[in-house]
C-alpha cells in the first residue's frame, strides 16, 4: 500500500512538470498560429471599401499601420486600440456638444398641463371633444 501511494505521488509531480514544460514548449506556436491567422483576417478587412470601414470604427491607415507590425505579433490588439481611441474621442466631442448645446439653451417656460375631463363639455347643445395638453 505504502508503495502504490509512493508511485502515485511521483508520477503525479512527474506529469505535472511535464505538462508544465510541454505548456511553456507549445504555448510560443500557439500564440505564432493565432498571430498568423489574425494578419490574415486584417488581410481580409483591406479588401471592404471606405464606407464600410468606417462603419466598423476604423480607417485604411488603421490597417496599414497593423500590418506593419511584427509578424510574430497580433495585428489586431493595434486595430482595437487605435479604434478604441478613436471611439473615445468621439464620446467626450459629444459630451462636449450636448453640455454646450444645454448651457445654451435657455430655459423653457413652465405650461399649465389640461387634463382630460371625465365628462365632455356641452357648449350650445354641442359636445366639443377634450383635448389634454402637455406641452
Amino acid at each position: 500500500m505504502l508503495l502504490m501511494t509512493f508511485a502515485t505521488k511521483s508520477l503525479s509531480s512527474v506529469s505535472a512538470g511535464v505538462t508544465r514544460v510541454a505548456a511553456f514548449s507549445i504555448n510560443p506556436f500557439v500564440s505564432l498560429a493565432k498571430a498568423l491567422i489574425h494578419r490574415r483576417e486584417v488581410l481580409r478587412l483591406g479588401e471592404l471599401d471606405e464606407r464600410s470601414l468606417k462603419d466598423i470604427g476604423l480607417v485604411r491607415s488603421d490597417l496599414d499601420g497593423a500590418l506593419a507590425v511584427s509578424w510574430l505579433s497580433d495585428p489586431t490588439l493595434v486595430l482595437a486600440e487605435r479604434s478604441a481611441t478613436r471611439s473615445g474621442v468621439a464620446t467626450r466631442r459629444r459630451e462636449a456638444s450636448l453640455q454646450l448645446a444645454a448651457a445654451k439653451e435657455p430655459a423653457a417656460p413652465s405650461r399649465p398641463v389640461v387634463a382630460l375631463a371625465a365628462k365632455p363639455p356641452v357648449m350650445r347643445g354641442e359636445v366639443v371633444n377634450s383635448v389634454a395638453c402637455s406641452a
